[in-house]
């Protein structure tokens, strides 16, 4: 059992804080309950106030769900409710433990049948009576990724709704700057001109209206063919929308765009949608790259052009090293795939999409050469490959 122990910066003395470590970690530890509820997810003890900070600089580093430990003693139960507050926010899953060390015990028994019952929820139940739109077809080279609208709304409960380019087209023309472009002038560049940003912000605006119009959860957008007609992309819509808690994904790829949806309902968290790039079986680590990805998902990021075009704007992010999941669901929900895995490397080639992650796997995933399911993939934090696999199957 791994516990990541969080304490204030500011305080000189110690002792109390050994104190709380001798009380508490023993009991938990040789509870089998607590190591059963725990399972591989770190512990996170925190052992006093003005550790929020501290926390805030960590967390998209860590698996769902978040488990927190807060003691009777220390100011440890304040912070830990500010930090809560915050996960909450940002739509993580978390579970708060307080009390004496057998009051935590007993929390994580209680909790541990709550996961449980999730757990067991079928994907039919998680999706039911979601409305995703497909705005445009899905793009002419997706040959293995054509739904049938009528198969997964009976599989699923999902609801898929077609919304015309030309729909599309006239929120576009008809949209307003919804976000002042003096926010995002210092990641402009020589490759992007404000007009350009300006322009992104207006398709942001006109997929937004879409989803609020249509009562939608989320889109797919043919996004390629803004390029002839705007001369801009949907990249920077995409990823602000993923921000804002819909599902947004590129290339009329509805595949894609539920693998997105189960993430963002099993770990309510945005997820990366991918195009592999090279996959080493041997060695067991993947480079996957895509000009747009969830501004959430960042460390940082800046704006260039589309990759394959050279105009409009695309987003070149830098992610947060550690574990993630990869995972794809085809297009019938009759095949999946799940991995644990970690970012090892942010990249900056010039001959692939703007964003660029080296990922290395725990298993084999030869699979993903052998039985491929389509051209694109999915990225979340967090190792969740157990409960993937335990809903899915």
């Amino acid at each position: 059992m791994k516990i990541i122990y969080l304490r204030s910066k500011i305080s000189s003395d110690t002792r109390p804080f050994f104190a709380q470590q001798k009380r508490y970690i023993p009991v938990l530890e040789k509870s089998r309950e607590f190591k059963a509820f725990a399972g591989e997810l770190p512990v996170i003890f925190i052992e006093s106030g003005g550790t929020e900070e501290e926390f805030k600089e960590i967390y998209l580093t860590l698996p769902e769900p978040h488990i927190l430990v807060a003691t009777d003693a220390n100011n440890s139960l304040p912070a830990s409710l500010e930090i809560c507050s915050f996960l909450s926010q940002q739509n993580r899953q978390f579970v708060l433990l307080h009390g004496t060390p057998q009051e935590v015990v007993e929390m994580a028994k209680a909790e541990k049948k709550k996961v449980e019952a999730k757990r067991i929820q079928k994907p039919s139940k998680i999706l039911s009576k979601m409305r995703l739109g497909v705005v445009g077809k899905p793009s002419n080279w997706l040959i293995s990724s054509i739904t049938d609208y009528d198969e997964l709304k009976k599989k699923l409960g999902v609801e898929l709704i077609d919304v015309t380019f030309e729909d599309f087209k006239r929120e576009i023309d008809q949209a307003n700057d919804v976000v002042d472009p003096i926010v995002f002038e210092p990641l402009l560049n020589k490759q992007v001109s404000l007009e350009t940003l300006k322009g992104a912000l207006r398709i942001y605006s006109a997929l937004r209206n879409i989803i609020i119009k249509n009562n939608l959860s989320g889109v797919t957008v043919r996004c390629f063919d803004l390029l002839g007609i705007y001369h801009n992309t949907s990249c920077l819509a995409l990823a602000m929308l993923n921000k804002d808690g819909y599902i947004a994904t590129c290339e009329g790829d509805v595949p894609t765009m539920l693998t997105m949806a189960l993430v963002r309902k099993l770990t309510h968290q945005s997820s990366f949608q991918v195009n592999p790039s090279y996959i080493n079986v041997k060695e067991r680590y993947a480079i996957f790259a895509h000009c747009t990805l969830p501004l959430d998902m960042c460390l940082d990021y800046k704006f260039d052009t589309h990759f394959e075009s050279g105009i409009g704007l695309g987003i070149k992010g830098r992610l947060n090293l550690g574990k993630v999941t990869v995972l794809k669901v085809n297009k019938d929900w009759s095949k999946f795939q799940a991995f644990d895995a970690k970012i090892t490397a942010n990249l900056g080639r010039n001959d692939l999409c703007r964003t660029q992650v080296k990922i290395e796997f725990d298993d084999d995933i030869s699979s993903l050469l052998t039985d491929p399911l389509g051209n694109h993939i999915v990225i979340c934090y967090g190792a969740h490959k157990k409960e993937v696999i335990g809903l899915l199957k």
